[in-house]
């Protein structure tokens, strides 16, 4: 009778419960419940009512299999649980897969690398001419300078250079004397480290290294971890470790009063009591390399080298490529000079990969861009005319305006459901012809009919409603809907054009590394008969000698 009095319950529902109640009702296998779901009398006085209630409640078991079920939350709570674990794992699950423990990019890289680099094909090193001209009004650090990464490093983008230099740890939370090294991890940069310290007590331990950190002034930026670590026969022990800002660090590296800092680290180990906490002694400075790396401004063609001079100064000079490798000769793992390729021949091919790469680049960068950009405007001019259609729907069947969006949606609902598959022409309420939505996508000073008193059509009103975002949408203007016209026209052509664009771009692509592989060729074939040359030359010199001396009569 339970049993009975929800189903019963179910059907008042009225229509949104009547595909449940009938399919209750054709599982059922007995004409008791089919009796009951129909709204019959009370048949609990039948004697065969116990065993139709039985067939009933057997016909729900296979709507509701609790073993299917109990093996679906089996299923559910191990996906979660593997989840959780990958999720707390992540470092290792990264190894697996990439043979690496970490991603080395963020959103600061890739903002860096799409807006102000153009997806690779642009540097900006052109705009050093401009810092480059002898104007008292440039202060001197900024001459040479890229003004595109300066205006990446003011913007928190592009990273400054900061270096760690004159490190001591001490009061480290160990017992006895042990191999100790710091480690120093910087945003996505993979660890670098110091030289290992043999056999130090850990009261004080120095390192002579510098230590070079990219840091971005940016909140956004990771902070800078530094962990002191023991070195075991297999891995290493964390010791103690501390995580700094990156701005901070920024601001004390440009302040010589406040670039000497000694930070209190946090033990990791737990079993070692100690009566202070372990520290870390740092200078931090900016770059202070005895070749001003930092100003050489990536000439790739040109080698800059430091000699010490007597006076315990460097004096740094820079050469062409060409002439570096004349002056100091290529050796092999045993010292010996072996032969490598001219650097003229290697410029040509470099030159020639270099076009064919930055050329490949431009195409699918700003292919990307432009299908992106299409297939946003696209979606736009879609949603003006689809809401110019509603209304133009309502207009022509006579409602009164202001019509509420659930009226609209009640209206085109009823529509579809009259009108698919019906094959009716255009011009009928339910599928007005596109003359006909044309003007009403215009307002009355533009010679349109679209409805005064009706709020103006937005494009993506309430898309972001299902998540709990309050969005009116875009504007639309009268345009969009004789662009809309323009563009469905092509909509079947549209796959078709982005294979054949990335068609085009892969094919590019093989024809400029055969074009590379054919200068190559070439370059090699010239060179060999060169050499052939030489040696032929130098062969017919060495025979001609030979017999020249043993041709000469001896003369005392």
């Amino acid at each position: 009778k339970g049993l009975a009095y929800v189903l019963k319950w179910l059907k008042g529902k009225g229509a949104a419960c009547a595909p449940l109640v009938g399919r209750l009702a054709a599982k059922s296998a007995e004409k008791g419940l089919a009796y009951v779901l129909c709204g019959g009398k009370d048949r609990s006085a039948d004697p065969s009512g116990q065993q139709r209630l039985l067939a009933a409640m057997s016909s729900l078991l296979d709507l509701f299999n609790p073993v299917e079920f109990a093996n679906q939350i089996v299923v559910l709570i191990v996906i979660c649980f593997v989840l959780a674990l990958m999720i707390k794992h992540w470092d290792l699950v990264l190894v697996a897969l990439t043979g690496d423990d970490r991603i080395h990019g963020n959103f600061l890289d890739c903002v860096w690398f799409t807006l102000f680099r153009c997806c690779g094909t642009c540097s900006g090193d052109w705009t050093r001419c401009f810092t480059k001209v002898p104007c008292p009004c440039i202060p001197s650090r900024y001459r040479g300078v890229n003004i595109v990464e300066e205006i990446g490093k003011l913007m928190g983008i592009m990273p400054y250079t900061v270096e760690l230099k004159s490190i001591v740890v001490g009061d480290l939370p160990w017992d006895r004397r042990a191999d100790f090294y710091v480690s120093v991890e910087c945003a996505q940069n993979p660890p670098m480290v110091t030289s290992m310290a043999e056999a130090k007590l850990p009261k004080v331990v120095h390192y002579p290294e510098v230590i070079t950190l990219r840091l971005r002034w940016s909140p956004f930026e990771e902070k800078v971890r530094i962990t002191v670590k023991e070195l075991n026969l297999f891995g290493s022990t964390d010791l103690c470790t501390i995580h700094l800002p990156a701005m901070s660090l920024i601001e004390w590296s440009v302040n010589p009063n406040q670039c000497v800092k000694r930070f209190e680290m946090k033990p990791v180990v737990s079993g070692i009591e100690r009566e202070t906490p372990p520290w870390i002694l740092v200078e931090l400075s900016r770059p202070s390399d005895e070749r001003e790396l930092d100003r050489f401004h990536n000439r790739e063609n040109t080698v800059r080298t430091a000699t010490k001079t007597a006076g315990d100064t460097y004096l740094w000079q820079d050469l062409d490529v060409a002439e570096f490798k004349h002056r100091y000769t290529l050796l092999d793992h045993t010292g010996h000079a072996i032969q490598e390729p001219l650097e003229d021949d290697l410029q040509s091919i470099s030159g020639r990969a270099c076009c064919v790469a930055s050329c490949y680049r431009f195409l699918l960068c700003w292919g990307g861009i432009a299908m992106v950009g299409y297939g946003v405007f696209r979606l736009y001019a879609g949603s003006c005319y689809r809401g110019f259609k509603r209304v133009t729907m309502a207009d022509m069947s006579n409602r009164r305006f202001p019509i509420s969006t659930y009226e609209l949606d009640a209206l085109v609902a009823r529509c579809h459901a009259e009108v698919d598959g019906t094959g009716a022409p255009q011009g009928v309420p339910c599928r007005p012809s596109p003359a006909e939505i044309m003007d009403r996508c215009r307002a009355h000073s533009e010679g349109g009919i679209y409805p005064q008193a009706q709020p103006p059509v937005r494009a993506f009103e309430g898309a972001l409603s299902p998540i709990g975002i309050a969005f009116d949408g875009l504007p639309c203007r009268s345009e969009v809907c004789q662009a809309h016209t323009i563009l469905e026209d092509y909509d079947p052509y549209v796959p078709a054009a982005i294979l054949g664009y990335f068609l085009f771009v892969w094919l590019f692509r093989i024809a400029g590394n055969a074009a590379i592989r054919a200068k190559k060729h070439r370059l090699q074939k010239v060179r060999a008969n060169e050499i052939r040359h030489l040696q032929a030359t130098m062969t017919g010199r060495g025979r001609s000698s030979r017999s020249g001396v043993g041709g000469q009569p001896f003369s005392p």
